[in-house]
């Protein structure tokens, strides 16, 4: 929040989505001062409050008792309102201010980390800065303020690697998100503007009378998004790990997080960390690996018959169709079995993609030699302007080798697009974090040694299969067979009737 001029906790006045609202400009004195917490006074004199916050240290324990490691980057804050006014006071449109956030690097891509957020009805809702701009469904709005929201149980901002996140206690939960986007300064590259967002949360709907007392209770949250710590606050902040954002690919990417910071634990080194890691995945899917090598091999022995099918009918592709599936059937080929494990790797890939995102524990960790920031590309230099990345490089070679290992089988235009692959994940890969491209060449050694170790095992040899209940696959090629034969016999009855008899 540093380079906003607006203070985390401060209390906001007016907020209204048509206008700005105004800040607190109360002078505050210090009258208390503890171990672990400070106590400020000072009078609002054109709205008649006499108020007093309280910033405490608040850690938390487990059910075990043990303080967690999250604890350290919560504030607990007390704010008492006292109405000296001689009339009652209707504070429905006061708020705690949230803090700001913004790229931490003019190079960030835009709207992709920086966001507001809040969480309401068991769901987590975020905007990034161009939601205030507008598009092709939406105008252009110099503020929002979401509400009345039910369940409001938390708001926030947050970048790429860090969070500030407002958790009012029961009391002081009330129904209202107001957000607005703000340009900042980037000290450290030139004072460069980049867009961000700030965000402040109405408390309830309060009056007070004369002389009343109110209390409003929040917890603060700032600091990195540590899915670890962020996780073991769950507990007591029901919710507060969904800010790490992983979508539908979250089921992957928790336990994927979880072991990194396992192994992390145990050898002190995130690139280690990330290695065992995927030695961990490579042996849980080594039996498909070894199916799906299989299957490919029998797919090529079948290629011989395939090409005499292709010479016998070179001007009926729907015969050649036909007569395929029935090769596939007669030998128990399932054509799509060789395509399993890449398309299970695919969802791995981008669970361990979307936990690269947002891990601040990676933020600038070695691994060894020339990666010395796990969360950045591993650049050596330049040419021509051009960073050369060495790991991507890395990646693209063992990616070929691996494809150069296995069977080639299917029609050309499949296997062109097998080969293409190398160059995709290179070009997707060449400028992200190092972390990823470590993960995808260590899985394509291991994968190497996989292949390398198949090809001691006895080769299968085409045989008829043996009579069984019909899979998935079977099924569908079946169907799909039953249904050429039904185009072939209507084109031969269509041709038959368009011959014109001799007289």
């Amino acid at each position: 929040n540093e380079a906003q001029q607006r203070g985390i906790g401060e209390l906001v006045f007016n907020m209204d989505a048509t206008q700005d609202p105004s800040y607190d400009n109360t002078v505050y004195k210090e009258v208390k001062r503890t171990a672990d917490s400070v106590t400020l006074k000072g009078y609002d004199p054109a709205r008649q409050l006499l108020i007093s916050k309280t910033y405490t240290l608040h850690p938390v324990k487990n059910l075990e008792g043990e303080v967690l490691p999250g604890s350290k980057y919560l504030i607990r804050l007390t704010v008492s309102l006292l109405n000296k006014s001689p009339n009652v006071q209707d504070l429905r449109y006061m708020g705690i201010f949230g803090g700001s956030a913004y790229p931490i690097a003019k190079s960030e891509p835009k709207d992709t980390y920086t966001h507001f957020f809040y969480h309401a009805d068991g769901s987590l809702e975020q905007e990034v800065p161009s939601y205030f701009t507008g598009g092709f469904f939406s105008s252009a709005k110099a503020r929002v303020l979401e509400g009345p929201l039910q369940d409001l149980t938390y708001a926030g901002v947050m970048s790429q690697y860090y969070a500030t996140i407002l958790l009012p206690q029961d009391q002081s939960r009330g129904s209202t998100v107001y957000a607005t986007r703000q340009e900042f300064p980037l000290t450290h590259e030139g004072n460069t503007l980049v867009p961000g967002v700030t965000v402040a949360m109405g408390i309830p709907n309060l009056t007070m009378a004369p002389n009343e007392i109110k209390t409003l209770t929040y917890d603060i949250y700032t600091g990195p998004k540590f899915n670890a710590y962020l996780r073991d606050l769950n507990l007591s902040y029901p919710a507060i790990s969904d800010i790490m954002a992983y979508g539908w690919l979250v089921f992957l990417s928790v336990p994927m997080n979880w072991l990194l910071n396992l192994f992390h634990g145990w050898f002190g080194n995130w690139g280690v960390a990330i290695i065992c890691m995927t030695i961990v995945v490579r042996a849980l899917i080594w039996p498909l690996h070894k199916k799906s090598y299989m299957a490919m091999k029998r797919m090529s022995l079948v290629q011989p018959e395939m090409v005499k099918l292709k010479e016998k009918y070179p001007d009926d592709p729907q015969k050649v169709n036909m007569e395929m599936m029935k090769l596939y059937q007669k030998y128990g080929i399932n054509p799509a079995s060789g395509c399993v494990p890449m398309l299970i790797q695919i969802p791995i890939f981008f669970a361990f993609y979307r936990v690269l995102q947002y891990s601040a524990e990676l933020r600038g960790q070695p691994f060894c030699l020339w990666m010395t920031d796990l969360s950045l590309p591993d650049t050596v230099g330049h040419l021509f302007g051009v960073p050369i990345n060495i790991l991507p490089l890395i990646m693209a070679v063992t990616m070929i080798i691996q494809m150069r290992m296995t069977p080639q089988a299917g029609e050309r235009s499949q296997r062109i697009i097998m080969n293409l692959m190398p160059v995709m994940f290179f070009l997707f890969c060449y400028n992200f974090a190092s972390a990823l491209a470590l993960y995808w060449t260590t899985q394509n050694l291991i994968s190497i040694g996989q292949t390398a170790l198949i090809r001691r095992l006895p080769m299968p040899v085409l045989s008829p299969a043996k009579k069984k209940k019909s899979g998935f696959f079977q099924k569908m090629m079946e169907q799909q067979r039953a249904a050429l034969e039904e185009q072939q016999r209507k084109a031969k009855g269509r041709n038959m009737r368009n011959i014109t008899p001799k007289k």
